[in-house]
């Protein structure tokens, strides 16, 4: 009996293989405000990248929603228009062919019934269905409709046929998505009812034999505790008196542990050691917490997922906002690793430097504002020319990557600005940002500064080539000396418009020196504004002031900064700022964002 138990009980673990395929596209329209976007995604890992509001949340919510994990509701539709919201979802095989063929398995197959071929050499099939969010006429709610798109070959593009055919539970059912927010918190979820820890410990999988064993001694332990316990003995004695009085009420124990294993599930605790002893996990922090929640998100696919249906078990896709939320830096550098471990595919919505500077190129999606709708900038490189995606240029991966090791500060920082600025050292780097903070305000929020050391760098014309990639506009901060001027006027000529007009001239110290122009843009301008700003550092009188500046580039930048602020606030005084500054802000000014912007 034990021995069928067992097998029982391992063929409730092992069910099946997971569907091979994966969520390939998403196309969105008229939801949420989203007026058009269409997102690529990797088979494995996916990062959507981009400032606030820009979409990554609501994108997020468009894939829970079509792959039925969270039911649509009246703010899903668009207000101001009267279209219906759509999101079309697109699968492809999970794995290609020798020659390339790109095929569903024959069980994938059966499941969907009716995959479209959309080319014929190599063979690719695909299969795609529309979720149409409508207002309800019951009331102030919605409803959506599901139903499946065909492939015209003329066209090149999918539609919906007429009439509609059903995308029907069935064939979406290939697919499950869970979406996993930024609230996520393992010492809660533990507890509650329905969470995805909660639904795999709904079952603890113990076979017959060993339940009864177990359960006896629970209560066995039970009675010892009572047994010890003082307290605990006084109140047995007081109820059991009470039974004695009051007749029918039954006979009273008292039970200090479960003595079933599904009610000691119920109470089941996470402990950490982190070197001075086992804790609960309610006594960690917030960011232990949300890490270990996300540890346990495959446990969920590995023993429930598909466990009701047929051996082919739904591909899981975990949809995970902000995974970086409460960690420690050094902690999200761990992420991608952790990320990739998830069984299926995960898409993560972003706002960390961090994650994005350690993710492989191929898996990032850059979220940029348009006029008709969201751009996403997809950075896998392809050499396939009728590839419909936002480019992925090969020939801009090696200037990535170089980007990504030069960097001082992380690769991500550059892909979530909202314009960048490329100086000439380490004074103006610390310089700019809160010079154009005071005089622009919200606005400047996103604003990135990179010190390539030179506008000659690979590393400068990395920045360039990544700015222009995705859309970011950028500005040099350059010296007028002689080797950095043609350096400058090079990049604005193989990738601006070649005018200048990207290039804010800092003017060439008297004596030609080439390290000190910033410096002495400031010594010309107001000397004691200067020598205030080096008093911080220990500067007294008759020390060479530009070269006790020169010295000190990497707190210069800030202490001038305060200085300038304090002096000539830019509202009143704006005219006392050196030139070069005034021309900074008044550039950014036209570049940036008219209105600061709120999380989306």
């Amino acid at each position: 009996m034990a021995e069928r138990a067992a097998i029982e009980s391992q063929s409730l673990i092992d069910i099946g293989d997971f569907a091979s395929l994966y969520v390939s596209s998403v196309r969105i329209k008229n939801f949420r405000g989203i007026v058009e976007c269409r997102v690529d995604l990797e088979p494995d890992l996916t990062v959507l990248v981009g400032q606030n509001n820009v979409g990554k949340s609501r994108i997020m919510r468009a894939l829970a929603l079509s792959l039925g994990h969270v039911p649509a509701n009246k703010d899903d539709l668009t207000v101001g228009t009267q279209e219906d919201a759509v999101i079309d979802v697109y699968l492809s095989p999970g794995s290609t062919g020798v020659a390339g063929d790109e095929i569903f398995d024959d069980r994938v197959i059966a499941r969907l019934r009716a995959p479209q071929t959309i080319s014929e050499a190599p063979e690719r099939q695909r299969f795609a269905w529309r979720t149409r969010i409508c207002p309800s006429g019951e009331g102030y709610g919605a409803r959506s409709e599901y139903h499946l798109l065909t492939y015209d070959h003329g066209k090149q593009s999918w539609s919906e046929s007429s009439p509609p055919s059903v995308a029907y539970r069935e064939q979406r059912s290939v697919v499950a998505a869970d979406l996993v927010n930024t609230g996520r918190d393992l010492a809660s979820e533990i507890t509650r009812r329905g969470s995805s820890i909660q639904r795999v410990l709904d079952d603890l999988e113990v076979d017959e034999d060993a339940r009864s064993q177990l359960e006896e001694a629970l209560g066995r332990l039970n009675d010892r505790v009572v047994g010890a316990s003082g307290s605990l003995g006084a109140i047995h004695t007081a109820l059991e008196s009470l039974g004695e009085s009051i007749d029918g009420l039954g006979t009273p124990s008292l039970r200090p542990l479960p003595l079933r294993l599904e009610e000691l599930s119920r109470s089941v605790s996470v402990d950490l050691d982190a070197g001075t002893g086992s804790l609960p996990m309610r006594f960690h922090g917030a960011g232990a917490r949300s890490l270990a929640s996300l540890q346990v998100q495959g446990v969920l696919y590995d023993r429930r997922l598909g466990r009701d249906g047929t051996a082919l078990r739904p591909h899981p896709v975990s949809l995970i906002e902000e995974p970086e939320a409460n960690l420690h830096p050094q902690a999200q550098f761990e992420l991608p690793s952790l990320l990739n471990h998830i069984r299926g595919q995960v898409v993560v919505s972003t706002h960390s430097a961090h994650l994005v500077s350690v993710t492989e190129p191929r898996s990032l999606r850059i979220l940029r504002l348009s006029d008709t709708g969201i751009r996403v900038v997809d950075l896998h490189p392809t050499d396939d020319s009728s590839d419909h995606r936002a480019r992925r240029p090969s020939m801009h991966l090696e200037e990535m990557e170089r980007l990504r090791r030069m960097v001082e500060r992380p690769f991500g920082e550059v892909a979530f600005a909202s314009a960048v600025v490329l100086g000439d050292g380490a004074t103006e780097r610390a310089l700019i940002p809160p010079l154009i903070r005071h005089s622009l305000g919200t606005r400047a929020h996103g604003l990135c500064v990179v010190d390539p050391g030179s506008m000659a760098t690979p590393y400068a014309t990395a920045v360039v080539k990544f700015a222009e990639l995705v859309g970011l506009p950028w500005l040099l901060f350059a010296d007028a000396d002689e080797s950095g001027s043609e350096a400058a006027r090079r990049l604005d000529r193989d990738h601006g418009v070649g005018d200048e007009g990207r290039i804010i001239w800092v003017p060439r110290p008297p004596n030609g020196d080439q390290n000190g122009a910033t410096e002495q843009m400031f010594v010309d301008c107001d000397q004691q504004l200067c020598v205030a700003a080096c008093r911080h550092l220990g500067y007294k009188e008759g020390d060479d002031l530009l070269e006790f500046m020169k010295k000190h580039k990497g707190a210069m930048g800030r202490l001038l900064s305060a200085e300038l602020i304090e002096r000539y606030p830019w509202h009143t005084s704006a005219d006392e700022w050196p030139e070069p500054l005034k021309q900074l802000v008044a550039r950014l000014d036209q570049m940036l964002p008219p209105g600061g912007r709120n999380d989306g």
